[in-house]
């Protein structure tokens, strides 16, 4: 009986002793979540008011001149205008419950590599060159101070605050892509026909391989006289188009889509704006490779005789607001920024 007692006793003990570490551990681990959900509730925040702050600024470079309407014209990306939008936007923004601050060194202008995916910060000594804004925000040291934590601290090796940080870039520059309904107009021209200034020029339309440019029926192969015009007039929605699409042109001349174009430009007081892809020089037949977009200014149109064209030029740093980032420099800015981190 002694001898049961006595196993009796050291089982209860053991099992207490089991119970106490596993309370222990279970309250350890529920310290540890409560700390895991505090730190992953702040990043996110600290996220959203990152990212919210690099499309205010990539706006903001690009933005329109305040109280102008109509196109924009001759624009010079504004850095002083990115960083004051990043900065409303970013400390409208809280984390862990206290409204965010942002150093000025947290907001950084710089470029965009489309094929390595890389931001290279450049400053904003030439604003032209920007393409990009970075944003960080941050509870550390430097700024908000960082995240108290309500158990860490209490374990081995354990630390009561944590310093969080989270990025984001937005992108603006010059378009690569234009989404359903953007306008983009049904005629492509040459890339060695696009000037390096608004000299005017000549789109001619005869049927023949050295027009300057063609017809192009976006990305659908079977497009006829009325759906031109329809595009043309704004009763159909033209399609998305992309750089390094494959648009299909055609030479020569539809009468009634050029008299649709000369009622357009008549109603629009005798000059038109309209958005053109770029295709390699002479690719008028077939499929050729949208390789940028441009913005003209319609000036006049000829449509009777042997010689039949679009007379336009070029307009220089235009801002197009549907428009997407990601083309070369063919003077046409993209309004719409997107974020690539």
């Amino acid at each position: 009986m002694r001898l049961i007692y006595r196993l009796r006793r050291e089982t209860d003990g053991a099992a207490a002793t089991i119970t106490a570490l596993f309370l222990v551990a279970a309250v350890g681990m529920m310290s540890m979540a409560i700390d895991l959900g505090h730190i992953f509730l702040v990043k996110n925040e600290l996220q959203r008011a990152a990212d919210a702050g690099a499309m205010a600024g990539a706006l903001g470079l690009v933005a329109r001149p305040s109280g102008t309407s109509g196109r924009v014209l001759s624009l010079t990306p504004s850095c002083t205008n990115a960083f004051a939008a990043t900065h409303r936007v970013v400390t409208a923004n809280d984390a862990d419950g206290a409204s965010l601050t942002l150093p000025t060194a947290d907001v950084i202008f710089g470029t965009w590599d489309l094929a390595t995916k890389s931001f290279v910060a450049t400053g904003c000594g030439n604003p032209k060159a920007v393409t990009a804004v970075k944003v960080i925000t941050r509870k550390d040291g430097t700024a908000n101070g960082p995240v108290p934590l309500s158990f860490f601290g209490l374990l081995p090796g354990g630390y009561a605050t944590k310093d969080l940080t989270a990025q984001a870039i937005g992108l603006t520059g010059y378009a690569g892509y234009a989404p359903p309904g953007a306008g983009v107009f049904p005629i492509a021209i040459d890339v060695d026909k696009v000037p390096p200034n608004n000299s005017t020029f000549r789109i001619h339309l005869n049927p023949n391989g050295a027009d300057d440019g063609a017809w192009h029926s976006y990305t659908f192969p079977n497009t006829n006289a009325n759906d031109l015009r329809q595009f043309i007039d704004g009763s159909k929605a033209t399609p998305p188009i992309a750089v390094g699409d494959q648009i299909y042109v055609q030479n020569g001349v539809d009468d009634s889509v050029l008299q649709e174009i000369n009622r357009q430009l008549n109603s629009h007081g005798g000059t038109w704006d309209v958005l053109v892809p770029i295709i390699p020089t002479d690719a008028h037949t077939g499929s050729a490779e949208v390789l940028g977009f441009a913005a003209l200014e319609i000036t006049d149109i000829v449509s009777q005789g042997g010689d039949k064209y679009i007379e336009c030029h070029l307009v220089p740093d235009y801002v197009a607001p549907a428009l997407v980032p990601g083309g070369p420099n063919y003077g046409l800015w993209a309004g719409s920024p997107k974020m690539v981190l």
